[in-house]
């Protein structure tokens, strides 16, 4: 089995690779891609504010605060590693380093991740420390916690972070890799203090791979991300938190799919007002699938089916649901150029959103996104200026 710093040095040959190629082998600037109901427009949050050009393979992580619909958009710079965020009060951009108003140590860029609960921010990412910290907007001022020194919990890997919080108790759940053996850990804040837990130990769990995505449904936890299972294979994992344990379920070996493809993103939503689930992956053969799930999982290759562009690269993704019309929508770089999957309730389309109008996107960079009613707003980042 691969860790996830092979994982890692795996994506470095591969950039170095690019490199050869003539291939720009770095992202440099933050992208805001934009439907506004009417069409989709690209601006550059970086020129746009003068900002921190963004590390290679940064990952990003984008919220917005209610009820003001404020965006904020976090990453790590690609002099200092400092955490940086890109802000829009309404009117105009502006950029903060985080991590110099707050004194945190400086952060791996592979892994960021943010919640909102109204207007108090959490932002989540693996400091050179090796330590899991938190920069916490308090409705005042930034502050950073050491949440491993807080728990005197295992130390991290710079690989991918996931956090969110349950409701409607407002809980916060934060999963890493562990440094010395892979194995995939729980913190958790319940109100008053923090703990953690070995899920590995607990479900058997294993996570290969620098994109992991998950959600909660209501206090129901769930992290999906690829790994070694049942078919001794790269197989679609869920690990989820029923209410009372963890559990491990290899989503492939359920529907007999193919192995997926080493290291590129994932995406996951709750299909609003259904019990269903929607999770997108890419499979060995760089083909996009959707893996639903009602009552059990089934699998649809995208690819095959409408001609989704395939994907052999190392991005990430972003997918979620409009409302309330329950369209689908999935986000991600096959090469130069960001396309979108969506599904209007009856089929499937495919849209090329930046061929010819945004910036060529950094096929290796992170992804993120989120909507607002049925205003959809893509964070990714470019090859240059």
């Amino acid at each position: 089995m691969l860790s996830s710093l092979s994982l890692r040095s795996c994506v470095v040959a591969l950039l170095g690779l690019a490199s050869f190629l003539q291939v720009p082998a770095y992202a440099e600037h933050v992208h805001h891609l934009y439907y506004n109901n009417i069409q989709w427009q690209d601006e550059d949050l970086t020129a746009l504010t003068g900002g921190a050009i963004a590390g290679p393979s940064t990952a990003i992580s984008a919220i917005y605060t209610i009820p003001n619909d404020q965006l904020h958009v976090y990453y790590v710079d690609d002099v200092v590693n400092h955490v940086h965020q890109l802000y829009f009060n309404g009117t105009n951009w502006s950029d903060t380093d985080l991590t110099s108003w707050t004194g945190a140590p400086n952060a791996n860029p592979y892994g960021i991740s943010a919640f909102a609960i109204k207007n108090l921010q959490f932002v989540f990412y693996v400091g050179w420390d090796s330590h899991v910290h938190e920069l916490n907007y308090n409705n005042s001022t930034w502050v950073d916690s050491d949440i491993t020194a807080i728990v005197g919990g295992n130390l991290a890997t710079p690989a991918n972070i996931v956090a969110f919080p349950t409701k409607p108790n407002n809980q916060f759940h934060v999963y890493y890799q562990d440094a010395s053996n892979s194995n995939e850990y729980q913190l958790f804040f319940n109100g008053t203090s923090w703990t953690y837990q070995n899920l590995t130990s607990i479900a058997g769990a294993y996570c290969y791979t620098d994109w992991t995505t998950g959600i909660a449904t209501q206090n129901l936890q769930h992290i999906i991300c690829p790994g070694y299972g049942s078919q001794n294979s790269l197989d679609l994992h869920h690990i989820w938190y029923n209410n009372s344990t963890w559990v491990d379920e290899d989503i492939s070996s359920k529907v007999h799919g193919a192995p997926l493809e080493l290291g590129s993103g994932v995406g996951i939503f709750q299909v609003p007002t259904k019990a269903q689930g929607e999770v997108y992956a890419f499979t060995q053969d760089a083909h996009i699938h959707q893996y639903t799930y009602k009552k059990s999982w089934s699998d649809v290759d995208l690819t095959a089916t409408i001609g989704a562009p395939a994907n052999p690269y190392f991005g990430g993704m972003v997918a979620f649901a409009t409302t309330p019309n329950n369209q689908f929508h999935v986000y991600y770089q096959p090469g130069s150029e960001i396309y979108q999957l969506f599904y209007n309730g009856s089929s499937w389309g495919v849209q090329d959103l930046t061929g010819g109008h945004g910036q060529a996107s950094y096929f290796s960079g992170g992804m993120s996104g989120f909507a607002i009613g049925n205003y959809q707003h893509v964070f990714y980042l470019s090859t240059g200026n």
